[in-house]
């Protein structure tokens, strides 16, 4: 039987130490990420028994696959059911002819990171949540519309490294407005008072100053940038510029030469 968990098992699945007590999702924006990234509920893989035990699902884009969410039961934890949905995921994308698989995982989610590691997997990169509150006097003078993947990926020095980052994410997040100065370029999506930089880039650390002012001096709202990696030109730009890391995380990865 295919079962696809909805937001509202996601929701009870993360519950805990790690994630909190609070909804990670609305219908509205599971349904958002879904779609963005690419994720197949139809590939879902489900544990029951009198209800829902655990979920994992995943996305593919040609060899490449990216195991986007699982969890399990706040009570059951510990007892193996996670390391037999990652199995099943990682059996099932490589049935598929994938050649690598990646995911991001909160640092301070030890026992899984443990886990992940039994599979192979390892650690390619360290990646920040930012995000920096409301600016009153921003001009906010932006225009949104909708761009194609093939104009992203002209407009960008090259590809983010982050799944939910890449062009064809950006070019599915809807409107969008887009700020752009010599060598740098970030891509803003709204969402009622807050905002998130879908993607953002630079080529160094004086086009990432450059990039982080003009945001500042034009975007009033709550700001979220996801996935930045540690060392990049805008994390060095950003620890200065009154943002603060909300999250830190590890971007884990197994190739086919790795296995």
């Amino acid at each position: 039987m295919t079962y696809r968990p909805t937001a509202a098992d996601f929701n009870a699945l993360f519950r805990g130490s790690v994630y909190g007590n609070y909804d990670i999702f609305t219908a509205r924006s599971y349904a958002d990420f879904v779609r963005r990234n690419d994720v197949d509920l139809d590939r879902a893989i489900s544990l029951f028994d009198d209800r829902l035990i655990g979920a994992i699902v995943f996305a593919q884009r040609g060899e490449r696959a990216w195991l986007s969410l699982m969890g399990v039961r706040p009570e059951l934890r510990g007892k193996g059911y996670g390391k037999r949905l990652f199995g099943a995921a990682v059996d099932a994308v490589r049935a598929s002819g994938v050649r690598s698989i990646e995911f991001e995982v909160v640092q301070r989610n030890a026992a899984a990171i443990a886990m992940y590691r039994s599979f192979g997997f390892r650690a390619v990169d360290e990646l920040f949540v930012w995000s920096r509150p409301a600016k009153r006097n921003a001009t906010n003078d932006l225009r949104f519309g909708r761009r194609r993947e093939r104009r992203i990926l002209e407009m960008i020095h090259e590809p983010a490294s982050c799944w939910q980052r890449e062009p064809i994410a950006v070019a599915r997040a809807g409107a969008h407005a887009v700020i752009r100065v010599d060598g740098g370029y970030a891509f803003i999506r709204l969402r009622g008072e807050s905002g998130m930089l879908v993607d953002a880039g630079a080529r160094d650390v004086t086009a990432a100053l450059a990039l982080v002012a003009e945001i500042e001096r034009r975007i009033g709202c709550d700001l979220t940038l996801p996935n930045e990696p540690a060392t990049s030109p805008l994390s060095k730009a950003l620890a200065g510029s009154g943002w603060r890391i909300v999250e830190r995380q590890h971007r884990m990865m197994l190739r086919d030469d790795d296995a």
